[in-house]
């Protein structure tokens, strides 16, 4: 055994109103997440986002307006020994976004406040690049 964790790769929608992000609970998740789910096999970042963000949210992305925001890794929330990887994207979408399918809550933080209640990967990486880059929307 090499010691390597095992890594859970996730594509993220960064969708920002003013000065806040939108976060997402599943149902039974303690945490708050950036929306968006795993690439199903032979799904490329963007159509994977179309597909999660239809679920989930019940929007559709706009085409053309999907921007590359990073990928950014952390110890996957509640799993001991696995990381998370989240290529995140920003993008304008059609209609407002609700809780839908596994996700029972959907909560606009605001970027500038720290964020006890939401993952790592969300609290030590997502947020503070955010923050770093001024990030703000419509």
């Amino acid at each position: 055994m090499t010691g390597r964790k095992k890594r859970i790769v996730k594509v993220g929608l960064c969708l920002i109103r003013g000065a806040h992000v939108l976060l997402a609970r599943s149902h039974g998740d303690r945490v708050f997440q950036i929306p968006g789910g795993k690439p199903e096999a032979g799904e490329d970042d963007l159509t994977a986002l179309i597909r999660e963000t239809a679920e989930e949210l019940e929007v559709s992305l706009i085409p053309g307006t999907d921007r590359n925001v990073g990928t950014f890794v952390a110890p996957a929330a509640g799993r001991s020994g696995v990381e998370v990887e989240v290529r995140l994207y920003s993008a304008e979408v059609t209609g407002a976004p609700r809780a839908a399918s596994e996700i029972a809550e959907l909560l606009w933080h605001e970027i500038a406040t720290d964020a006890p209640f939401a993952s790592d990967v969300v609290r030590l990486h997502i947020l503070p690049h955010l923050r770093d880059e001024g990030s703000t929307g419509p």
